[in-house]
């Protein structure tokens, strides 16, 4: 068969096999195509590990299941974390998995392959349990805080009544954890928020954190307005003007979030009780979180827990704060005196 000069100077040779899970090392030229279904089976089954020892020397696709007639996507993120470099998806859809790839490869400018963490190097490595992490002291405690929003898009309805959605999107450990602000009544434009979360990362280098703006309708329901998502590991202290994107990850003309990022390592200030007692506030806050719609009593316990947990993330940001004042002044306790 011919093939014209200029088409086969772009094609990398890899002989495509079929993946033999008793024997998974092959020769350096040779990949895998997974379903998706088929890398779930590895996970629910246990056996991520077989995947990540593969992808030590062999490189892999992944792509949607057949049944997805509507091109909806699958999320990408179980993918990476079980070593897959090919992620298919189906681009024309705008959805959450795309604007996490999206996300991703933004650390490279959109071009190429993106590094695995280092993490992923380790023999040991399982994406699925937290212990397998050889250095402790990566976790960190990450508060943002969410100031304001202005020119917000409206969502097709005339005036955008917003509130913010942020999510820690990650390894298993991670995911889940997610906060939603108070709506802000009839104000697209300049709407102040002024509120505070906190999540615990144990993973910061496999983790995403998405910013999403939502228009509460008449209804209670949630409209998408705009969104801005970033791998945490890009992600600088202090404060921050959020260029936000729409659903195809193109940037809004003047639509930015204001927030506020802090993070501290987790390792050197936590209180084993306090964190106990945290990890269930947050626990029974995304729970809440899920059912509370439009009614009162849910919404009246869920600002309850979201207050009494703030109240203990502030007490653990004034120990941590209380801690390294002690540390300064008894090491330079330490040191001798100038004669």
């Amino acid at each position: 068969m011919k093939i014209a000069k200029e088409l086969s100077d772009l094609v990398v040779y890899c002989r495509t096999v079929s993946f033999n899970e008793d024997s998974p090392k092959g020769n350096f030229y040779e990949m895998s195509s997974f379903p998706e279904t088929k890398v779930e089976r590895f996970i629910q089954n246990n056996k991520a590990h077989i995947l990540l020892d593969y992808h030590m020397y062999q490189i892999s696709r992944t792509y949607p299941k057949g049944q997805r007639f509507d091109s909806s996507n699958y999320d990408p993120v179980f993918a990476w974390n079980c070593g897959h470099q090919i992620v298919a998806l189906n681009y024309q859809t705008p959805d959450r998995s795309m604007q996490i790839n999206q996300g991703l490869f933004a650390l490279n400018g959109k071009c190429g392959y993106v590094l695995k963490p280092e993490c992923m190097r380790n023999n040991n490595f399982d994406p699925f349990d937290r212990r397998t992490l050889t250095d402790q002291r990566m976790a960190i405690a990450l508060s943002i805080g969410i100031i304001a929003a202005r020119n917000l898009p409206k969502s097709g309805r005339g005036i955008t009544s917003p509130f913010v959605e942020v999510e820690i999107c990650g390894c298993s450990y991670d995911n889940g954890n997610k906060y939603k602000s108070k709506t802000k009544s009839s104000n697209g434009l300049n709407p102040v928020f002024n509120e505070k979360c906190e999540f615990d990362v144990h993973n910061p280098d496999m983790a995403f954190i998405r910013f999403v703006i939502q228009d509460e309708d008449m209804f209670g329901d949630p409209n998408f307005v705009a969104q801005a998502t970033y791998p945490l590991c890009a992600v600088r202290e202090g404060f921050r003007s959020v260029r936000l994107k729409n659903a195809y990850s193109e940037e809004l003309e003047l639509a930015t979030l204001l927030v506020r990022i802090q993070k501290r390592i987790i390792a050197e200030c936590e209180d084993e009780q306090l964190y106990a007692s945290i990890q269930v506030l947050r626990e029974k806050s995304q729970q809440l979180a899920a059912v509370v719609s439009n009614d009162e009593l849910k919404m009246k316990e869920y600002e309850h827990v979201q207050e009494k947990l703030l109240q203990l993330q502030e007490d653990r940001r004034v120990r941590v704060e209380r801690r390294r004042i002690m540390n300064a002044t008894n090491s330079s306790s330490l040191l001798p005196r100038p004669r």
